[in-house]
């Protein structure tokens, strides 16, 4: 089996790597990977994740050898978890914890693989963990019926929430620096949308809402945003919602006056565990579109260009696919 594994700041080696089908466990061949921020913060030494690491938290496969009386059948199309639990019932995340997929096969448990409903391509189902962190920073949020959401960036995680704000018949903001995301946005029918480079976002949310300022805001942290523009942007009372990964959400810094000024309630999340199958369902139902949010797809043997072209983009948040 061939994976490519991070080895040091901005290196990325192909090795091989053997893998025994061990009982409960299938084998797979990786049709489809996504890169995520939380690969390109390790790619780029960023956090203090142990190297050398194989990236990739998040792909689809088609299963390739499977022992007698398995869950699965050879040739059925799947999700891979981004996550695995240990006896001790302790979370791990593939491409930062243990090992990832960007490989083209890879021997996993049967726990760590979810069946993809016909109605999901290969394309779509790489989607699916920003769908579940979506869903479950909802839940924590309480977003009610037409509430006020400033999201801030139009990145994947960004346009995926706002569209479920508005299937709960909340009102999303988006603000973004691109135009282009933010057209994006548009087309994902999110009707309020500040680029933040041309105008005061403070300004056009307190017109918008009439003086009352965002309900809830959502800071990604990996986002061209400050995070202090998410204080600044939410009510009295209100809620703001972190999300990222603890491998570098340390290293962001933030005046938390605004904080206790208007009492706001600060909720972080760092993993979609818990709503993966509810994210699956949201994606076969339509509820959630992920057409048009990848930039671009590169090959299984193109890969370090695909990181390096992440870094260099005018955006941080550039989404590209790897085709494995």
């Amino acid at each position: 089996m061939k994976v490519w594994k991070i080895v040091g700041p901005k290196t990325l080696s192909m090795e091989e790597v053997q893998g025994d089908l061990l009982p409960g466990y299938v084998k797979v061949k990786v049709t489809k990977l996504g890169l995520t921020s939380a690969d390109i913060a390790v790619y780029e030494g960023q956090t203090d994740v142990s190297l050398p690491i194989v990236p990739g938290r998040i792909a689809t496969a088609v299963i390739s050898e499977v022992n007698e009386g398995s869950n699965f059948r050879k040739g059925e199309r799947v999700l891979l978890s981004p996550y695995m639990k240990d006896e001790k019932g302790r979370l791990f995340t593939r491409g930062l914890d243990m090992d990832g997929y960007l490989a083209d096969y890879v021997v996993l448990p049967e726990s760590a693989v979810y069946a993809l409903p016909e109605s999901i391509t290969e394309d779509m189902g790489v989607f699916a963990e920003y769908i579940s962190i979506a869903a479950g920073l909802m839940d924590k949020l309480d977003l009610k019926h037409e509430q006020y959401v400033a999201i801030l960036g139009a990145n994947a995680l960004g346009l995926i929430f706002a569209q479920l704000a508005i299937y709960y018949q909340a009102i999303p903001i988006i603000i973004d620096r691109s135009e282009k995301k933010l057209e994006e946005a548009a087309s994902f029918g999110v009707y309020y949308r500040i680029n933040s480079s041309k105008q005061d976002a403070a300004r056009r949310i307190r017109q918008i809402t009439c003086g009352k300022m965002a309900d809830c805001t959502v800071f990604e942290c990996r986002s061209a945003q400050q995070p202090q523009l998410a204080f600044s942007l939410t009510a009295e009372g209100g809620k703001v919602g972190i999300v990222g990964y603890d491998s570098f959400v340390s290293k962001l810094n933030a005046d938390i006056s605004a904080i206790m000024g208007r009492q706001l309630s600060v909720i972080g999340i760092n993993n979609g565990a818990a709503d993966m199958n509810s994210a699956i369902n949201l994606l076969a139902n339509e509820v959630v579109r992920v057409d048009n949010i990848a930039d671009k797809t590169v090959d299984f043997l193109a890969a370090p260009s695909a990181f390096t072209e992440s870094i260099d983009s005018e955006n941080n948040y550039l989404k590209i696919l790897i085709k494995c």
